[in-house]
């Protein structure tokens, strides 16, 4: 007999659960070798393979973008700096502004999370309900130091057709216990995970479609991911306030997002509480989430595959392979 899924009740995981989830010994990074991290990062990698129909024993050389969204004036210095194959951006604007600092090939990606939602027929339920929040992260080089209680008590304070508020929290800020102020001011809180586990996406999905609205204090992924599923996003509420200590990609000290232009294009269109969402919204989301230009499945296995000629070694990544897959199976025999 078929298990019945569990009822999504809105009260949030645990703190063991939370930490759990988020622990590197419970990633798992698939079997094959990550040569560069943004490529794999947020189960990238396992999506991108998938789509174009490439082994998963086999890494990829090339190197992506994390986030998602072209609200940048420059090229990071480790996406010009590294020897991958070949550069890719979810957005064709950035592909454009590569191409101006590097003879490197340079392509637009489509989404992998887009690749993983509509491969799973992953849809916003009918019985969605309240506001999954996502409060901008930090990073173990960037610190927020913004006023937590005071986001905390403009989430209460959303209208009644807002309610349930519940938050999704990024790996980094459980592993700085930030969930501990949320849940203590009675907050759910929620986790799609490390980062650097393959199923991460479908974690991340899984959540998020059981929420009617979304927002955050600032623009990130989570902004597109949510309104590409036709669910509408809203920034609202107290801004971060993010300083950068050791990140070598960005100036050290005050990290303002918001003095790009870009960036406060986008912040802008989505600034107050929105209950739908509109056509303008609907374009730009769909134009940074590589759903207009990127490569079709065939150009995506071709680029792979030429990459891995120029730069795979098949022995060794199929020894890495077999030693992956022990590891695997030594961890699920003691599960």
């Amino acid at each position: 007999m078929k298990k019945r899924a569990q009822e999504f009740d809105y009260k949030g995981l645990s703190s063991q659960k939370l930490i759990e989830l988020c622990d590197d010994k419970n990633a798992f990074k698939g079997f094959a070798e990550w040569r560069y991290w943004t490529a794999e990062v947020y189960s990238f990698g396992k999506h991108i393979r998938e789509c174009a129909l490439y082994p998963s024993i086999l890494p990829l050389h090339i190197f992506t973008d994390h986030g998602v969204g072209h609200y940048s004036d420059g090229i990071a210095k480790q996406e010009l700096e590294n020897d991958a194959y070949c550069q890719f951006y979810h957005s064709t604007e950035s592909v454009e502004l590569f191409k101006k600092n590097s003879k490197k090939p340079c392509y637009t990606l489509l989404s992998p999370f887009v690749m993983c939602r509509r491969k799973n027929k992953i849809e916003q339920l009918k019985n969605a309900k309240g506001t999954l929040a996502f409060p901008a992260h930090s990073t173990p080089e960037i610190d927020d130091s913004s006023n937590i209680e005071k986001y905390i008590q403009q989430l209460k304070e959303l209208p009644e057709e807002f309610q349930p508020v519940c938050v999704c929290l990024h790996m980094h800020d459980l592993h700085k216990e930030q969930h501990k102020i949320f849940i203590e001011n009675d907050i759910p809180v929620y986790t799609a995970g490390n980062a650097f586990d393959y199923r991460f996406a479908e974690r991340f999905y899984d959540i998020l479609k059981h929420f009617k609205y979304t927002t955050s204090n600032m623009v990130g992924s989570y902004l597109f991911y949510s309104v590409e599923m036709g669910i509408p996003f809203s920034i609202y509420g107290n801004g971060p306030e993010l300083y950068n200590n050791s990140d070598p990609n960005l100036d050290n000290g005050v990290y303002n997002v918001d003095e790009n232009q870009e960036y406060s294009k986008i912040f802008k269109m989505f600034k107050g509480l929105n209950k739908e969402v509109t056509q303008e919204q609907k374009k730009i989301v769909e134009e940074n989430l590589g759903i207009v230009d990127g490569l079709s499945r065939f150009e995506m296995a071709k680029t792979l595959y030429t990459a891995y000629l120029k730069h795979g070694n098949i022995a060794k990544d199929l020894l890495f392979a077999i030693n992956a897959y022990r590891k695997f199976l030594k961890r699920k025999i003691k599960l």
